[in-house]
């Protein structure tokens, strides 16, 4: 499923029982996707997100322009909402239901265009498209890179796929 408003929040936590990080987003129209993310998905998960191909490590973009959208992320983060905690919609809409699905899947459509996405899916059924832009992937590095803390996975990724230290709890 596309997201047809802009994401207002975006909370990653980890889950001690289930040993898994719960991903929720909100847009600004109140929809609230949630969805579980697994070390292993969040293994895949973490290249793309840098902008690599997730098996490969490829670069998905040109690395003039992966640097320019580094730069992009650093300061969006900073102007952007996303450094305020979490607060769930009075009025919640569930598009996927209340009940978070598990993400399986990586999907990338329209890379070469000025407006690429990102897909996360379960293994049936609807998932979570999101727009591959810097603003974005920054933020869900950040929130990602707090619940892998919490997490304390080790997740054994090459240092380049590594979260940037300024990105890290001190």
């Amino acid at each position: 499923m596309t997201m047809t408003d802009q994401i207002h929040q975006i909370q990653a936590s980890y889950q001690p029982l289930e040993d898994r990080i719960l991903l929720n987003i909100k847009t600004l129209n109140q929809h609230v996707y949630c969805a579980w993310i697994t070390r292993r998905y969040l293994q895949l998960l973490l290249p793309a997100l840098h902008g690599h191909h997730p098996t490969s490590h490829e670069p998905l973009f040109d690395q003039k322009k992966a640097m320019l959208n580094q730069l992009k992320n650093e300061a969006s983060q900073l102007s952007n909402g996303f450094n305020q905690p979490y607060q769930a919609p009075e009025q919640a809409i569930y598009p996927l239901g209340e009940t978070p699905i598990l993400l399986a899947k990586i999907t990338f459509k329209a890379l070469d265009t000025p407006a690429p996405f990102v897909h996360l899916e379960p293994h049936s059924g609807q998932g979570i498209s999101l727009p591959f832009q810097p603003e974005l992937l920054g933020a869900l590095l950040k929130v990602f890179g707090q619940a892998m803390e919490a997490a304390d996975w080790q997740l054994d990724l090459n240092p380049i796929m590594q979260l940037p230290k300024q990105m890290r709890l001190q």
